[in-house]
């Protein structure tokens, strides 16, 4: 078997850290499947309240608009659907939603039990949500296990980005890393010359092997709550972001109103 292929296979024996255990997510996705639906994606939709360069006059007042802000609480479904689109619109990983998925695995499992014991129309109708819930989790874990594999050698040297990180999602990190050495060593790095070799080498310019996330990409988002004057660029005025502004900027300027909640991604 040539080097190639032995990584593969390395690599797919290590992808079992998401199939293996009976209480992680993926394998109890695929104990409550019953029977082969097309999932269906979440729909999501945006409107936009406030055009650019409308006059100040059409804007109504901050505190008119504060306390028209909505104070209900998001069940675990909202949470992560917008955990989801941030996530995949996000340059870097962010945050692990565990509390939230685990909630919903245990709805999953709750509703797989209770079709069992229902008429078939009624059990199709609560499959076909179990089948949209199942989807989301897939898909926000399949995300965040893309942007692991993207950048996994910087993700496990910054202790920021190792605290994002599930344990399982870690050790998916620190074996992806190991395969991918092992692979590139066996190829051709270790025919080069001994100071060659390096795979975290940085060049007298600055300019680094590991790859990291652009943190300057840009990205569209949404507030959700009224955050009042922010300055986008020192160079330019400060801008009133009111709730349901959309703005497109980069992702560096809103990354700490992501992390507190005041916008989302879209």
């Amino acid at each position: 078997m040539d080097t190639q292929d032995s990584f593969a296979g390395a690599l797919d024996s290590n992808l079992g850290l998401y199939d293996g255990d009976s209480t992680n997510l993926e394998a109890r996705l695929a104990a409550s499947d019953s029977m082969d639906v097309e999932p269906q994606t979440p729909s999501t939709s945006v409107r936009i309240h406030t055009t650019f360069g409308a006059d100040e006059a059409e804007e109504p007042a901050l505190d008119q608009e504060e306390d028209e802000e909505e104070d209900m609480e998001e069940d675990d479904l909202s949470l992560l659907a917008r955990a989801w689109v941030n996530e995949r619109s996000s340059p870097e990983i962010l945050e692990y939603e565990g509390a939230t998925l685990e909630n919903l695995m245990e709805l999953v499992d709750f509703q797989t039990q209770k079709m069992a014991t229902q008429q078939a129309t009624l059990a199709n109708i609560l499959k076909m949500d179990v089948d949209r819930v199942k989807y989301l989790v897939r898909s926000y874990l399949r995300t965040r296990l893309a942007k692991i594999e993207e950048h996994a050698r910087h993700y496990i040297k910054d202790t920021m980005y190792r605290e994002r990180l599930s344990q399982n999602e870690l050790e998916y990190a620190k074996g992806y890393v190991e395969l991918e050495e092992r692979h590139v060593r066996r190829s051709f790095l270790d025919q080069l010359p001994p100071h060659l070799r390096g795979l975290e080498d940085v060049a007298a310019e600055g300019l680094e092997m590991v790859s990291k996330p652009d943190l300057d990409a840009a990205v569209f988002c949404r507030v959700r709550t009224t955050v009042g004057e922010f300055q986008f660029e020192a160079s330019e005025a400060p801008i009133v972001m009111r709730r349901n502004n959309i703005f497109i900027t980069r992702y560096s300027i809103i990354r700490n109103l992501l992390e507190d909640g005041k916008v989302e991604l879209i």
